[in-house]
């Protein structure tokens, strides 16, 4: 347990250096080497599925170029294992520092691009299931990195930019079939919430639950084999649900602050100045609202089976959402909300992620030991 909360506590150290402004990145970087380091200098123990990750690549040694298909695991994935193993001819710790390496940058691109407190984000990161599960999931995580490479592109007009969010997406799916579900982002970021919109957003999912036999029948026979169980709500659902709770609110207080400005503006500055602030928040903190919403619809759609999965693409934008949100109150306040989060997001990483042993993360080794 100790080297985790060591990586929390640099963390924290490094946010207190004083730099400049434009400087703010090197805090993330620091911290983005040594999230990856503690994951590429793990042994194959720490980590559920590791090892069994680790004979896959060990067997795929033997298999020829002709016929490398010897497991359940998808094209893309088997086919990057024969490149290091027969091109390269890298150990598997090898292989998993390199993919740990691509991960991180994928997730050091986003979060520099959309977050807005690189601390809060990598604290969020790390003690609410994400890196718990990333140090199992190496598929998963992988479709996830690819996926987030497409909003970029999505967020841009043309067909040409459609064509490569298409291919970034199909190229997510040969690591994980789970991936198939970012189609959906490039509708989510296109539509935003609307009087007319929440048609969409309140009928789609109505409509998901009374043909769900029906879907569950299509991704058995296409995707993957699911059992069909209960609706729950509880646990890291219901904390997306407060998170989004939490932003309606912050939503509300910032109307208000707008309607403050509005009076005190003049007319001859009032409209420039107002459209921009609500450009800025809702380019923000909009799209990560509707992603975490579609989250917790494709969670209980899927609630007790693999396909829970697909809901992660959603809720990994809960690591801007909330430091955006954080963002819109005064400095004393957001302190004091940082102070209160921070206490929670520590003890909830110790209980359920290292006194539980989740995912079998505890007791962290380095490969060498």
């Amino acid at each position: 347990m100790t080297l985790y909360f060591l990586l929390i506590v640099i963390i924290l150290l490094v946010s207190l250096i004083p730099l400049k402004k434009n400087q703010n990145n090197i805090v993330l970087i620091i911290s983005m080497w040594c999230l990856f380091l503690v994951m590429a200098l793990k042994a194959p123990s720490v980590g559920r599925d590791i090892e069994g990750y680790q004979h896959m690549y060990n067997l795929m040694q033997f298999a020829s170029w002709s016929n490398y298909d010897l497991s359940w695991m998808e094209g893309g994935y088997e086919f990057l294992m024969m490149v290091f193993t027969h091109i390269f001819h890298a150990s598997f710790q090898t292989f998993l520092a390199c993919i740990y390496a691509f991960v991180y940058f994928s997730y050091f691109c986003f979060f520099k691009r959309y977050s807005k407190d690189y601390t809060t984000t990598l604290l969020l990161y790390i003690c609410f299931t994400f890196f718990t599960f990333d140090t199992s999931a190496i598929r998963n995580m992988i479709g996830l990195a690819i996926c987030l490479f497409a909003i970029p592109v999505a967020e841009k007009k043309g067909f040409l930019n459609f064509l490569i969010f298409t291919g970034i997406t199909l190229l997510a799916t040969q690591f994980h079939k789970s991936a198939y579900i970012f189609f959906a982002v490039y509708f989510i970021i296109k539509i935003p919430f609307s009087s007319y919109s929440s048609l969409i957003y309140i009928g789609a999912p109505a409509a998901l639950f009374l043909l769900r036999n029906s879907l569950y029948s299509f991704i058995n026979n296409h995707l993957k084999t699911v059992e069909e169980t209960n609706i729950a709500i509880g646990g890291n659902l219901l904390m997306y649900i407060l998170c989004l709770v939490f932003c309606f609110f912050v939503w509300i207080l910032y109307d208000r602050k707008i309607e403050h400005q509005e009076q005190t503006l003049s007319s001859s500055t009032k409209h420039a100045e107002l459209n921009a602030l609500s450009t800025n928040y809702f380019s923000t903190s909009g799209l990560a609202m509707r992603m975490i919403y579609t989250g917790i619809i494709l969670q209980l759609f899927g609630s007790g089976t693999v396909l829970t999965r697909m809901a992660q693409y959603m809720q990994f934008f809960i690591l801007i959402l909330i430091p955006n949100n954080l963002a819109r109150f005064t400095p004393r306040t957001r302190f004091f909300i940082k102070c209160i989060l921070y206490t929670l997001l520590i003890l909830y990483f110790w209980k359920y992620s290292l006194l539980e042993n989740a995912l079998d993360i505890v007791p962290y080794k380095f490969f060498w030991s």
